[in-house]
């Protein structure tokens, strides 16, 4: 899936594959045999280490991830399943906060190329519940003072993913000691300003 969550499982997923094999090497009857075959066979010992040194870094990285990625989880199911947009407006600079810490102390979430897939995720969950509320057939059948309160409420919650990456980023400058986010804006709000241009354009309408 491209919500946030569907990143959480997958990392769990891995690491629940990758614990799995872990054990399985260390199984009595697994030693035995490589104690056979390291006597007959040198080569393919020193590329079953190989194997197992790489099986074991990417262990350590599925855990990691799942550690830290488990300490968004609260945010992202409010992104997904919070009844009003204010639960998302009220959620997301908590979750921007929740991840500069990730950004800060993760080993392998402190990089553009894992970061901005998972803001990527993250801007379309939100996207994706005003798609559902801001359905132009649905709003203009409805009644006119309802239909505006919810285009506010969806323009207010696309505009707060701005501000609050924005207001994290500035943070985060003004320390001086954190790497900085330089995030390709186009990937994480292009989309969004679309919608917030959207949003303003049905509202003017219903005036």
């Amino acid at each position: 899936g491209n919500s946030p969550l569907a990143e959480i499982d997958f990392w769990r997923e891995r690491n629940a594959t990758l614990s799995a094999l872990s054990e399985q090497l260390k199984l009595p009857v697994v030693k035995k045999i490589v104690d056979f075959v390291s006597k007959v066979d040198l080569g393919l010992i020193q590329n079953l280490n190989l194997i197992t040194t790489d099986l074991t870094k990417y262990h350590v990285e599925a855990a990691d991830n799942v550690r830290f990625l488990s300490t968004l989880e609260r945010h992202f199911k409010n992104l997904s399943h919070g009844t009003k947009f204010q639960v998302v407006i009220d959620t997301i600079p908590s979750m921007m906060n929740a991840l500069r810490m990730v950004w800060i102390i993760s080993r392998h979430y402190n990089k553009d190329e894992r970061m901005v897939p998972l803001m990527e995720r993250i801007a379309w969950e939100i996207s994706q519940r005003v798609r559902k509320v801001i359905n132009t057939r649905a709003i203009f059948r409805g009644n006119s003072a309802i239909s505006k309160q919810s285009v506010l409420e969806a323009k207010r919650t696309l505009q707060v993913w701005k501000d609050a990456y924005f207001d994290i980023r500035s943070k985060i400058e003004a320390s001086g000691r954190d790497q900085r986010w330089e995030f390709d804006r186009k990937r994480l709000f292009e989309n969004t300003d679309y919608m917030i241009s959207i949003c303003q354009n049905i509202y003017e309408i219903l005036q």
